[in-house]
Parts: structure tokens; sequence; C-alpha cells
């Protein structure tokens, strides 16, 4: 039976390394059928013709298609992969200026901003869910669509789809953490536990052998430059201080105000980077689309976004049982956290999906954080669903990030009215 895999979302900048990914397993996927969506024709039309000729050029066996109607995209799918942001960076932007005016960190997963994201991702969800259940429902949505988490717990309790949720965050921290301990990040095995963008970890072994990390995280000296994705220096500060090994997110938690300060300073979101540079990267991807044997920009992704999502495609088309770090139902794999909440841990990946391995508690240092954050992300993905007003400041409310009820207030209704277009549940009759 050919294998039919939907891209929801092909018209975006990392497209190219999801092409890498399929490429990376093109031999386990030999005479699959890729079908490719988006609602931005143009995008999807420069992709499209990338994909193409990148596969011949390695003598791959793929059809690709293009569609702008979902449902023919989703027709006889074995699987979806969402990689789509609802409302594009425009949108991104209001996610992180709006909270930064009312002195909360402004990001696109967490916190507020990630609260508005989750409101315009899960109704697409929601509508690709339900389009499944008539075309295929056996299918399962391989989601990279964030806030992943939220994307995922709306999904498994308000439809019948099948979901994993993947954030690749985890792959360049371990890298991250090798490279301050001293490691090699061969061989190297974390077990990040918690919620997405905000996991820990205790135990690690290198070539299957358990390290002791105190000493090595006693011994770490802070170092290395800050990215866009990572800081190096307060991710060492923070490990060596809580005595874990502490994820890239972590310093929104416990440098809250420097940070706040840090971005104000810098007078541009993120989105707005993003989109000054996005002209001339399209550029490059359209003019290497039609060559014989294209080699696209990496800037938005290489190709580890992209293969880690193949890599879990052919894991469970194929019974591979697999380990990965992914999102997924708990099911007793961390005690400190109720068996229905989405976690991202450990598990094992084959044609049944993800089966989270036992964890145990979390942490005490990070235990009652991490809750917070789960209780948060439970009552975002039910004001994602209903549009309630009342859910989404109790959420807001919720957050670690949000000092108050005033400025929960304020950042809510700012944000309800900057994002009204996109928010139709919250502006519907009722």
């Amino acid at each position: 039976m050919t294998t039919r895999i939907a891209v929801i979302g092909a018209g975006s900048g990392y497209m190219p390394g999801v092409i890498r990914g399929l490429l990376h397993r093109a031999g386990d996927l030999a005479g699959t059928e890729l079908r490719f969506h988006d609602v931005d024709a143009e995008h999807l039309d420069v992709m499209t013709r990338l994909a193409r000729n990148m596969f011949a050029a390695r003598g791959a066996d793929f059809t690709v298609s293009a569609h702008t109607d979902l449902r023919a995209a989703l027709d006889g799918a074995q699987f979806v992969f969402t990689t789509f942001r609802p409302g594009g960076l425009r949108a991104r932007h209001l996610d992180e200026s709006i909270p930064l005016k009312h002195g909360v960190v402004g990001q696109e997963t967490v916190g507020p901003g990630g609260f508005f994201m989750a409101c315009r991702s899960v109704p697409v969800l929601l509508e690709i869910a339900d389009v499944l259940a008539d075309v295929a429902p056996d299918a399962w949505i391989v989601n990279y669509t964030n806030p992943t988490n939220v994307v995922t717990d709306a999904v498994e309790r308000h439809t019948d789809a099948k979901i994993i949720g993947l954030c690749d965050q985890w792959v360049g921290d371990t890298e991250t953490w090798a490279d301050l301990l001293g490691l090699p990040a061969d061989g190297l095995e974390i077990d990040w536990i918690g919620t997405n963008h905000g996991t820990w970890a205790e135990r690690v072994r290198l070539n299957g052998e358990p390290v002791d990390i105190a000493p090595l995280l006693a011994a770490v000296e802070p170092r290395g430059d800050a990215t866009p994705h990572r800081d190096p220096v307060r991710m060492a500060e923070l490990g060596k201080a809580l005595g874990l090994l502490v994820n890239s997110y972590s310093k929104y938690y416990f440098f809250h105000d420097e940070v706040v300060a840090e971005l104000r300073e810098k007078g541009t979101t993120r989105a707005e980077d993003i989109m000054a540079m996005l002209p001339r990267y399209y550029a490059q991807v359209a003019a290497e689309a039609d060559k014989p044997d294209p080699d696209p920009s990496r800037e938005r992704g290489g190709g580890e976004h992209g293969e880690f999502a193949v890599d879990v495609i052919c894991a469970i088309a194929r019974d591979e049982q697999r380990r990965f770090i992914v999102n997924t139902r708990n099911r007793g794999a961390i005690a400190s956290l109720e068996p229905d909440a989405i976690v991202e841990v450990p598990a094992l990946v084959g044609r049944q999906g993800p089966v989270p391995l036992v964890m145990g508690e979390l942490p005490r240092q990070v235990r009652g954080l991490t809750q917070a954050v789960h209780e948060y992300e439970r009552l975002a993905a039910d004001a994602a669903v209903t549009g309630d007003r009342r859910t989404a400041l109790r959420a807001l409310l919720a957050h670690p990030f949000v000092p108050g009820l005033r400025v929960a207030e304020q950042i809510l209704d700012e944000g309800l009215a900057a994002h009204r277009a996109d928010l139709p549940q919250f502006t519907k009759e009722r």
C-alpha cells in the first residue's frame, strides 16, 4: 500500500529542512505520495518545485502534489505533518510585543504570547481532525505547530484523532549540555521530563552507562554567546543552582525581569527580525527551486527539524520502537502529574504510537513550577476550544509569568482585540 503523507504548512520557510528530512529516510519511504498543503499558493508552489527537483537530483522515489484545499490534501493520508503558523509573523509580533508592554515576557510559545498562539492554532487542528474523521480516520497527526503541548491536549481531549506532539528543542539542549559538561554529543542520552519548553533532567547516560552529573555541574564554567534559541551562560548558572540540567526556555522563568529588560532594550521583536530577512530568504529558495540540483538556504532550519518528524513517522510506519522525547499523554510516566496530562518525556515509538517510559517524580526544585505550567496549559486548551473569556483569564492568571489580575486583564483585552480576525471562537454569538 502506498504511504501518503500530508504536509500542512508546506509553504513555510522551514520546508527546505523538511525536504532534507524526507531525503534522510528516502530509502525507507520509497514510493511515498506527498501531499503539500498551504493557504499561501505562491510559497506552496515554490516549495513544491523545490521538493520535486531535490528529490529528482538524489533519485528519491517520491511523488509530490500541491493543494490549497485541505480535504483534498488529507484524503486517504496515513500521516499528517502539521507545521504552520496561523496569523503568520504579523500575529507572532503581537504575541511578543503585547505582553512586553505590560512587563511580561513576550514569546511565541510560553506565557501570554503562547496563549494567543494556542488560541489561533487549536481551531485549525480541530478542523484538521474533523476532516480526518471523514477521509482518513486512522491517520496520525505528527504535530510541530506551536504550542505543541496545548495543541496536543486539545486534540486528544476534544477529538478522536491520533496525535503525537513534537519539538526538537531537546536535541539542541542536549548538544548545549554536552558542550558545557565536556561530554561527547554522540552516545549522550538525557532523560528530559516535564512539559514542552519546561523540561528538566537528573538522569544522563553515555553509551548506555549512567553519568553522575553532580561533579560535572559543580565544575561547569558558564560560557558561550546567547542566540535567539539558547543562552548557555544562563543555562549553566541555573543548572549549577538547581543541580539539574535545564532547558533553554528556563531563562524566561528564572531570569524573567532581566529578559524583559533585554527585550525592551533590543527594540525589535524576533518576528520583526524574521520578517526583515524573509524576502531575501524566499528569493534565494525560489532561485534554487528550478535548478537541477537545488541547495536552498539553511537559514530557517537545515534538517534537524525535518529529520526528527520523518524519523517519528518511520518509527510508527515501520514499528521501529525507537526512543524519542515526545509530547503525549502522561499515563503514569511522571508521578507528579495527573495521568492524562500532556507531558514531554522519553517514549518508545512504534506502530501503536508513543508509549511513555516511567520516569518517577519531578525534581522537587522544579516540581511546583512544572505543575503550575501544566495547569495553565489545560486551561489554555479549554479556552482555545471554547472561546470562553473567563477561562482565558483564568489561564493567564495560572501562568507563572503573570503577576496579577490587572495585568492579566489588560493583556487579555488587548490581545483579543488585536487578534480578533484570527480568533473566531471568541467573537461568535453566544
